[in-house]
């Protein structure tokens, strides 16, 4: 297997794991915690997502920036954003989970992205 395809797989399998912490979750509201970047080793994007009860779609907002896993400025505005909901409970990645760039917006769907080979 290649290091990229490897790279894909390891954030597959992290993502699947995420996925399940939220499918399993019975305290609302939630707060989501992703970390995205150009591989799996940088963090160049934070999305926070609050759900409000288990059948509402999220709302998003997102912290970007080339140093944005240590921005205390950015952390302390996360940490606002989920305590204005009163949330019960913080899902977070431990990991970058994937590219920070979306399909469909920043590169054409159904193709891989042109900004980070190393999710390929």
């Amino acid at each position: 297997m290649s290091p990229a395809s490897s790279s894909q797989s390891v954030a597959d399998r992290r993502k699947a794991h995420f996925k399940t912490l939220i499918a399993e979750n019975t305290a609302y509201p939630l707060a989501t915690v992703t970390y995205h970047g150009p591989s799996p080793e940088k963090a160049t994007k934070i999305i926070v997502g609050i759900i409000k009860s288990k059948d509402q779609n999220p709302i998003i907002r997102v912290w970007s920036g080339d140093e944005i896993a240590e921005d205390v400025k950015s952390a302390r505005e996360i940490t606002l954003f989920i305590q204005e909901f009163d949330v019960a409970r913080v899902l977070t990645s431990e990991w970058v989970l994937s590219c920070p760039h979306e399909k469909g917006v920043d590169y054409p769907a159904g193709e891989n992205c042109p900004y980070c080979p190393d999710w390929h």
